[in-house]
C-alpha cells in the first residue's frame, strides 16, 4: 500500500507553529505518513516536504495587494502540487485569504478539514458559504465558535485552542540578572508588525522612564530582526534582547505586547500586559470598515469584556503611561487583569489539544482508506 498522504497548508508564524505541533502528532500515530505542504521553519524540522514558504510578513490589505501577482502564481503552484500529489485529506490551518481560493479551487476533489477556521465572526461572516460549499469539516479554536458552526449546520468538532500545546510545561525558569522591575516588549513576528509598532512601544517606555526605573526585555522572533530592533533601541539607556520567549515572559512585571496569539501565551503565566496594534493608514481605514468587533486581543475576545487594555493606532500616551504605572504597582487594573486570566483559563480548559486533532485526522484518513 501507498503511504497515506496529509497535505497541511499554514500561512504566518502562529500558523506554522500550530501546524508543526499538528505533524509532530500526525507522525507520532503513524509513522510512515507522507506529509507536504505549505508553511515554514516549523513545518520544515518536522519533516514536511514543503510546497514552498508561504510569501509571509504582508499586513493588511495594502500588503496583500503590493504582493498580488506572486499571490496568484503560487496559488496556481499549490493547487497544482495537491492534484498531483492526490492526498487522502487537506488541512487549512488559519490564513483564510488564500486557504479559501485553494479551496475553491479543489472544488471538493479531495476530503477538506479547516482547523483554525476564519474569523468570520469579526468580519466578512458570507466566508461561511464558501466554508459550507467546499469544505468537509471544521475545527475551531474559540469555544463561542461552536455555537456559529451549529447555528449554520456545518460539521464541526471543537478540542480547544492550541496555543495550550506551546507553553513550555513544568519548566523551571531562571531569573534574568539583578532584580530590578522588567519590562517586556513582544513587538510582533511579521516585519511589518516590528516596523510600525516597536518605535511607537519605545517612545511609550522612554517617557515611562521618567517616573520609574526599569530594564528591558525585546523578544525577537527571528534573527533576521535583531538588528533593526538594536537600530531603534540604541539610544535606550538599557535594554536585552531575548529570543527565549518563555524566559521573557516569566522575568517581567508587565508586557506591552502586539495583539496576537502571543497575548494567550502571556496570560497564561497571569503577567500584567498592555496591548498595542498600530499598521498603514490604509490598512487602518479597511480594517474599520470591515472588522465589527471593538476587542482585537484574543484574551478579550475569549471572556467576552475588555479587559485587557488595548491602544489601536490613534491614543493617547499619557493613558498608556497611567495604565503601565497601576499595573506595574498592582493596583486596580492589575486585580481586573489577573481575574481575567483566571477567567481565561477556565473557558478554555482543554489539553493535549495538537494530540486529539491529530486522532481525529487519522481517524477520518483510515475511514477512506475503509471506504
Amino acid at each position: 500500500m501507498l503511504k497515506k498522504k496529509i497535505c497541511i497548508l499554514a500561512g504566518e508564524r502562529s500558523g506554522d507553529n500550530y501546524a508543526s505541533l499538528l505533524c509532530k502528532e500526525l507522525k507520532r500515530l503513524k509513522e510512515d505518513i507522507f506529509i507536504f505542504g505549505v508553511g515554514g521553519k516549523q513545518m520544515e524540522k518536522c519533516g514536511v516536504d514543503l510546497i514552498g514558504n508561504f510569501p509571509f510578513g504582508q499586513m493588511g490589505f495594502s500588503g496583500v495587494l503590493k504582493k498580488i501577482f506572486t499571490y496568484i502564481k503560487f496559488l496556481k503552484k499549490v493547487v497544482g502540487k495537491i492534484k498531483e500529489e492526490k492526498p487522502d485529506i487537506v488541512i487549512f490551518i488559519d490564513n483564510p485569504g488564500f486557504n479559501l481560493c485553494v479551496a475553491k479551487n479543489l472544488k471538493r476533489r479531495f476530503k477538506t478539514v479547516y482547523y483554525i477556521p476564519p474569523k468570520i465572526w469579526a468580519h466578512n461572516y458570507k466566508r461561511i458559504e464558501i466554508i459550507r460549499k467546499y469544505v468537509d469539516f471544521v475545527i475551531p479554536i474559540f469555544p463561542f465558535e461552536v455555537e456559529i458552526y451549529k447555528k449554520e449546520k456545518i460539521p464541526h468538532c471543537y478540542f480547544g485552542h492550541p496555543f495550550v500545546d506551546l507553553i513550555k510545561k513544568d519548566t523551571h525558569f531562571k531569573k534574568v540578572k539583578n532584580g530590578n522591575i522588567k519590562i517586556g516588549i513582544l513587538p510582533g513576528s511579521r516585519k511589518e508588525e516590528i516596523e510600525y509598532n516597536l518605535p511607537l512601544i519605545k517612545k511609550i517606555v522612554e517617557i515611562l522612564k521618567e517616573k520609574i526605573e526599569f530594564d528591558v526585555l525585546i523578544s525577537c522572533a527571528e534573527e533576521d530582526f535583531r538588528k533593526y530592533i538594536e537600530r531603534v533601541f540604541r539610544n535606550f539607556y538599557k535594554f536585552e534582547i531575548m529570543d527565549d520567549l518563555y524566559l521573557l515572559i516569566e522575568n517581567c512585571d508587565l508586557i506591552f505586547a502586539v495583539s496576537g496569539t502571543v497575548n494567550l501565551e502571556v496570560a497564561y503565566f497571569e503577567k500584567p500586559m498592555i496591548v498595542f496594534y498600530k499598521t498603514s493608514f490604509l490598512n487602518y481605514l479597511f480594517a474599520k470598515l470591515m472588522v465589527k468587533l471593538n476587542m482585537i486581543s484574543p484574551v478579550n475576545i475569549i471572556v467576552g469584556e475588555k479587559l485587557i487594555p488595548e491602544y489601536i493606532q490613534f491614543f493617547k500616551v499619557k493613558k498608556v503611561i497611567e495604565d503601565a504605572v497601576e499595573l506595574i504597582e498592582k493596583k486596580g487594573l492589575y486585580e481586573k487583569e489577573m481575574k481575567c486570566f483566571k477567567k481565561m483559563k477556565e473557558l478554555i480548559k482543554e489539553r493535549n489539544v495538537s494530540r486529539n486533532v491529530a486522532n481525529f485526522i487519522i481517524e477520518n484518513v483510515e475511514r477512506i482508506y475503509k471506504d
